[in-house]
């Protein structure tokens, strides 16, 4: 199936439409009020009425409460749960008992080789390896390289880099959220060149987008 796309960080209704056009595999929503990518439930369920429901959302939690997410859940507004503060593995694992079914994937913080031990232990469905929350940077990628397969990539991923990124680490799906935006929006031209990058020319509207339990 190749490598999978999420793109992030969505919150304008023209963002909604703009991944209806790319149809990456999942888009991201966050629900952090720090982020001026932030969305609260409200807006939440609007875009999510506006995407086209063949494409999962993911809800981008930081150290959120368990009612909250479940909630965001339970109505059909979150597909996926993304994890990206401090939870500790007991709060991972409650998560997904609390949760029967639903993907929880957990973003971890590469500085380096202890930190990446922590996200090989992880009960996550997913593990994200990024270098922070929503920094736009890159992490020093030699310390994945050998990583175990089935992670997701994120962290200052642009179309400058992302050919290299995808060949090198070989990760199962890139995270991107500012390499697709100018100006601090997303940016349509850019979402078109990368799923033209990591699916192929003239691929970019026709694939089908499986269900969260195919990320398994």
């Amino acid at each position: 199936m190749g490598v999978k796309v999420k793109f992030c960080g969505l919150f304008r209704d023209e963002d909604a439409a703009y991944a209806n056009e790319v149809r990456p595999d999942f888009v991201g929503l966050v629900f952090h009020p720090q982020s001026h990518r932030y969305v609260d439930d409200a807006a939440a369920r609007r875009l999510r009425g506006l995407i086209d429901a063949e494409i999962p959302i993911v809800g981008v939690f930081v150290d959120d409460s368990l009612p909250h997410i479940r909630s965001l859940v339970a109505d059909g507004t979150v597909q996926v749960v993304q994890l990206h503060g401090h939870e500790t593995e007991g709060q991972v694992s409650a998560l997904r008992r609390a949760l029967p079914g639903i993907q929880v994937w957990k973003a971890f913080r590469v500085r380096d080789a202890g930190s990446l031990e922590m996200a090989r232990s992880s009960s996550a469905d997913r593990v994200l390896l990024d270098n922070g929350q929503g920094t736009g940077a890159s992490f020093d990628w030699s310390l994945v390289e050998g990583f175990p397969p089935g992670f997701i990539l994120a962290g200052g991923l642009s179309l400058d880099n992302l050919a290299e990124a995808i060949g090198r680490l070989d990760p199962w799906a890139v995270d991107m959220s500012s390499g697709i935006e100018t100006d601090r929006v997303k940016d349509l031209g850019k979402m078109r060149a990368v799923i033209r990058l990591v699916r192929g020319e003239g691929r970019a509207c026709d694939r089908g987008i499986g269900s969260p339990d195919d990320a398994r």
